[in-house]
């Protein structure tokens, strides 16, 4: 019987884990893929980065509508969100990057299960923006 609930215990802390690689849709077309993405863990904060473009013609693409550091950077290798904390098992608390549109949004992340991740962008308000569901790949 323990071993039953130590055995639970370690599936149910795996499960919940963001971190990994996941696949990105389109936040208007949820059919189509975008990129791969890798979520981190750096200094008690979560980072994403991008790590591949999925559309062939779109791999060498650079920010071209950015105007900070990653102004006509390639896509590719840019981390599109830095710092964000846990809190009430929501990652939260930092701007994530529209890389096509060069704007920064506020950004919540949970899981909704051991396969797909929630990624709300928001202006000002959560209830103000968009959701995305992301889909976890094997590493």
């Amino acid at each position: 019987m323990i071993f039953i609930f130590v055995l639970l215990g370690c599936f149910s802390t795996s499960a919940q884990s963001v971190f990994g690689k996941w696949k990105t849709f389109d936040v208007f077309n949820k059919e189509k893929e975008e990129a791969i993405v890798k979520i981190y863990n750096q200094n008690d904060s979560l980072f994403i980065k991008i790590i591949e473009i999925i559309p062939v013609d779109h791999r060498n693409d650079v920010c071209k509508k950015c105007d900070d550091e990653y102004k006509d950077k390639p896509i590719k290798g840019l981390v599109i969100l830095k710092g964000a904390l846990l809190k009430n098992n929501i990652w939260q608390g930092a701007k994530i990057l529209n890389a096509k549109t060069g704007f920064y949004y506020g950004c919540n992340i949970s899981i909704q299960n051991n396969n797909w991740l929630k990624v709300r962008g928001f202006l000002g308000y959560p209830f103000i923006g968009k959701t995305v569901y992301w889909q976890r790949i094997a590493d």
